[in-house]
């Protein structure tokens, strides 16, 4: 800016960032809510943040069509809802944490790529005694990725052979602490488990929220998040328009600048349509 001949401080530029987050952009983030809360499917992930130096968590809900945003005190239900609404109907992909199973209405598919990793480091560091059962429950994951390669008209069938043999598996007994952790939350992800066999919208992983929440991580590492709750607002609004324009390879400076002019180029703009 300065080589154009305009001058400008942090400052400066801190505010016109929250100001273009509570009004240019006010509105085409309200859409892609209610498009979010409409769409068949949502990946979610939330990491560690801070405002304020105190802690706080950045929310990510995100699909092929968008990407959002938000900056939270807590990582429960209640601050999931603030962007996905508790009555959400369509499927969340999502990992094994809990507040996400409180989404009633919607139907699972937790991450399989977790589940795997989990499986692989037991298998690495436990006792050979110990190693059978982490064993068998990669070998069950594995089958069910190899799954999406069958025709769509065998997939129910695999589907429910694996819901078998998973049922056997999470019956098994092991005096190691940690297996019997692992059998117990498999049992209890077993209705989310195999959902990505019947729904080719639906990944088997949630690495579309990975993806998306890593630039964020790099932030966080550079400045640590947030000074106040109205600029994680900002952040969490303006992140949420960049990462959707970047999906659709649509120029982000360019959209902002066309918001800031007028006309208002609209949601259509930002979808590259």
């Amino acid at each position: 800016m300065a080589r154009l001949g305009v001058a400008s401080t942090a400052g400066a530029l801190c505010q016109a960032s929250q100001r273009q987050a509570s009004t240019d952009l006010v509105a085409v983030h309200h859409e892609l809510i209610r498009r979010a809360n409409s769409s068949p499917v949502l990946v979610m992930d939330e990491t560690g943040w801070r405002v304020g130096g105190a802690p706080a968590w950045l929310w990510e809900a995100t699909n092929a069509e968008l990407t959002l945003y938000w900056v939270a005190r807590g990582r429960g239900f209640d601050q999931a809802c603030e962007v996905v609404e508790a009555g959400y109907a369509g499927t969340i992909v999502r990992d094994g944490w809990a507040p996400y199973r409180r989404y009633e209405k919607a139907k699972h598919q937790t991450c399989i790529g977790h589940l795997l990793r989990r499986c692989h480091e037991m298998d690495q560091d436990l006792p050979n005694w110990a190693r059978p059962l982490p064993r068998r429950a990669k070998t069950l994951l594995l089958d069910a990725l190899a799954a999406r390669d069958l025709a769509p008209e065998a997939r129910p069938a695999a589907a429910a052979e694996l819901t078998e043999r998973l049922g056997e598996l999470c019956q098994a007994r092991s005096s190691h602490e940690p297996v019997r952790r692992l059998l117990a939350h498999m049992a209890k992800e077993a209705p989310a488990m195999f959902s990505f066999l019947g729904d080719d919208q639906v990944d088997a992983t949630n690495w579309r929220a990975e993806q998306g929440i890593r630039p964020a991580v790099v932030n966080r590492k550079v400045w640590g998040g947030n000074r106040t709750d109205r600029g994680g607002r900002a952040q969490g609004t303006i992140m949420s328009v960049m990462r959707t324009a970047a999906q659709h390879g649509v120029d982000v400076i360019d959209y902002l600048a066309s918001r800031a002019r007028g006309p208002d180029p609209g949601l259509a703009v930002l979808l590259g349509h």
